[in-house]
């Protein structure tokens, strides 16, 4: 009986020793391997350019002690490129080390994410499990866009409509970029106030922000303004207003100028504040009976000419030419007497005036392009046709008008005497006989006027 009660003691206690000894076992299992659930991976975010010694990972959460007088673990970092982490063992604490440099996320670092391992060793059964640490590099808006060109140019007919778009030269990496990443690195364009050209923030527009497309939102007029400096505005995106960065360019927009205006007579004298030319009158004179031979062409003062107001269309071989011709006239008969040069605005006579039928024309000359443009200019041209001595004196009321003298020579001065109807008394004209003519036409005249 003592027997079998000391059996069962020992049985006893060695179920105990055993339980105890795989306790300790199953303790001893335990170390190294991680007191919390999820992915085996620890992952943490950190800004860039984090101050040196920012904590990563406050703590790893391994289970054992690699502290104190037994120990049952030992940590240590694997895999640490660079050194861009230090380790605490004793509170498995991960710090950030950027002594000396800086932990950019951008080119020409572009370090996205720092990934080490963790060993640990199980000191009382030997055995080593590696923990991943995944440190994820999150971007701070720290660079303002940048634009590739110091400055941007385009030239822009003056013609061009209202709404289109005049320059794409911001698209692509042509325009603005932002080493950024995500929103601090998408670029918007906007228009700037320029106080030193005030009307070109209002005359073009960027209705696409993040196109950077230029539009026109008002008509050009090269005779008023032939050159814009545009200020041109990049900005990022960063969610946080405040935050966000702005570079500026200046777009250089020049007007070419375009066929919008006709022709204008020179010389022009402008109505006050306008460009509008005062009315012009083109003045010449003819001897009545001459020979078209002897005056053409007609001297007219000043010459005829005309020129188009758009002086600057480009290419020269683009710019219209004028074309001249006479609109009407009075008398109506203007056509029989005088011919003007379609090309050369040259006036001509076509047959002798007799200034018994016409003492003066007055014609209304048109200037016009030779493309059908429907802007023609007009002046005046005056024509007086001089007076030829070749009538004999007349009495203003019925006279008896006796010729003597026949035979009076060259030089001789003669009287003549003319009666005005309203009196007795005549006035005395002394001529001087220039010619043989002259001499045979000489008179004496009386008269019998009541």
């Amino acid at each position: 009986m003592l027997q079998r009660f000391c059996l069962w003691k020992r049985l006893a206690v060695g179920i105990a020793v055993a339980t105890v000894l795989a306790a300790c076992l199953a303790q001893n299992d335990e170390d190294c391997k991680l007191a919390r659930t999820g992915p085996p991976a620890t992952i943490v975010p950190i800004d860039e350019e984090s101050r040196n010694g920012t904590i990563l990972v406050d703590n790893m959460l391994i289970k054992g002690t690699a502290g104190g007088p037994d120990p049952t673990i030992e940590l240590s970092l694997k895999d640490n490129a660079d050194y861009w982490v230090i380790l605490d063992p004793i509170s498995q604490r991960l710090y950030l080390n950027s002594t000396g440099r800086v932990l950019d996320r951008d080119p020409p670092m572009s370090i996205q994410s720092i990934v080490v391992q963790v060993q640990c060793v199980n000191k009382k059964v030997g055995t080593i499990i590696n923990h991943e640490v995944r440190i994820v590099v999150r971007d701070r808006n720290d660079n303002s866009p940048q634009f590739q060109q110091q400055q941007y140019y385009v030239a822009v007919n003056e013609l061009t409509p209202v709404g289109t778009t005049i320059f794409t030269g911001f698209s692509g990496s042509s325009g603005a970029t932002d080493i950024d990443d995500g929103p601090n690195g998408q670029i918007e364009y906007v228009i700037q106030y320029n106080p030193s050209d005030k009307t070109s923030n209002r005359t073009f527009d960027i209705p696409l922000t993040l196109s950077g497309a230029v539009v026109l939102r008002e008509r050009l007029n090269y005779e008023e303004k032939t050159r814009y400096y545009v200020i041109v505005q990049a900005n990022d995106r960063a969610q946080n207003l405040n935050e966000r960065r702005t570079s500026t360019t200046t777009l250089t927009v020049d007007v070419l100028d375009g066929d919008d205006l006709g022709p204008m007579f020179l010389p022009c004298v402008l109505v006050n504040n306008t460009r509008d030319c005062r009315p012009l009158t083109y003045q010449a004179s003819l001897p009545e009976l001459t020979d078209p031979a002897d005056v053409n062409p007609i001297d007219v003062t000043p010459p005829i000419q005309a020129i188009d107001q758009d002086r600057n269309i480009q290419p020269p071989s683009d710019r219209p030419g004028i074309l001249y011709s006479i609109l009407v006239g009075t008398p109506e008969d203007y056509p029989q007497y005088f011919h003007m040069n379609r090309t050369t605005a040259v006036l001509t006579l076509l047959k002798p005036i007799n200034r018994d039928l016409h003492q003066k024309f007055d014609l209304v000359i048109k200037a016009e392009q030779d493309n059908g443009h429907p802007l023609p200019a007009f002046a005046n041209l005056h024509i007086e046709i001089l007076d030829e001595n070749n009538q004999n004196p007349y009495f203003t009321c019925n006279a008896d008008v006796r010729e003597q003298g026949i035979g009076f020579n060259v030089g001789v001065e003669v009287i003549h005497a003319v009666l005005l109807p309203y009196g007795r008394h005549g006035i005395s004209l002394l001529e001087r006989l220039q010619s043989p003519e002259q001499a045979k036409r000489a008179a004496t005249m009386g008269t019998s006027c009541p």
